[in-house]
């Protein structure tokens, strides 16, 4: 008889499994709130992120399909050329920013008369 009330009072396996699951996420959120929180981690993070923009290729890339196109040195000078036209890409792009920036900062001139349309008040 004590077996089964030890067996009945043990919640049923799935209940078990489910709070175990719940447990792992707040562990994994925990843990994740407090990366996010540091400095180093979002840098590097986000450099990696940017690294493979540039590059093109997906972050992170899968085992599958880095072990599926072997490296060689042309798709690094590839590589190379597509970061550095990106660069310069965003570079132009900022500059357009800037110079759009400073049009619309700068005051509108009073209209100046054309020297073949101005009257001559004499």
């Amino acid at each position: 008889m004590a077996d089964d009330n030890k067996i009945s009072n043990d919640p049923p396996l799935l209940d078990r499994w489910l709070a175990e699951q719940q447990q792992w996420q707040r562990t994994l959120l925990t843990y994740m709130d407090s990366m996010v929180k540091d400095e180093d981690f979002l840098v590097h993070l986000g450099n990696a992120m940017r690294g493979s923009l540039l590059a093109g290729r997906a972050y992170p890339t899968p085992p599958s399909a880095a072990a599926a196109a072997p490296e060689n040195p042309a798709d690094d000078k590839l590589d190379q050329v597509l970061f550095a036209l990106r660069q310069l890409e965003g570079q132009v792009q900022d500059l357009r920013m800037s110079l759009d920036e400073l049009r619309a900062e700068k005051k509108p001139r009073a209209k100046r008369a054309r020297p073949g349309k101005a009257k001559d008040p004499q």
